[in-house]
């Protein structure tokens, strides 16, 4: 059932999300629209340090969070439903309502904020655009 589903969003604090390219603001408007949808039951916001797409940040993962299937499992836990799971790319505040009432609130993946992983590299680049 749609209405018994929960998401992690996770967004990005890695230096090139977050020092330049301001993903404290989009955490806090994540966190905003979560609530404005009144969707905070069903949906956690986290950071993580760094999701390896540099160049395309900021990048925000959203997934789906099941139940563990029935059987011997180490822990009664919760692990990621693939057809659920969506790493956007270049997220700016303009997108955070698209992404909370689309994919967390209808189960539906926002495709045109997904790109396809970078040719030059996940490497982030110095202000300067030299490789680190």
């Amino acid at each position: 059932m749609l209405s018994e589903r929960r998401y992690h969003i996770t967004v990005c604090r890695g230096p090139e999300c977050g020092d330049r390219r301001g993903s404290r603001a989009l955490y806090e408007a994540f966190l905003a629209s979560v609530a404005a949808h009144r969707l905070a039951h069903r949906c956690q916001v986290r950071w993580q340090s760094c999701f390896g797409r540099c160049t395309q940040g900021p990048n925000v993962l959203v997934r789906e969070v099941t139940p563990e299937p029935p059987g011997p499992t180490p822990e009664n836990g919760a692990a990621a439903s693939p057809r659920a799971t969506a790493l956007y790319n270049a997220v700016d505040a303009v997108n955070v309502d698209e992404v909370v009432s689309q994919h967390v609130g209808a189960g539906v993946v926002v495709r045109a904020l997904i790109q396809p992983p970078s040719l030059l590299g996940s490497r982030a680049l110095s202000p300067s655009g030299s490789r680190r």
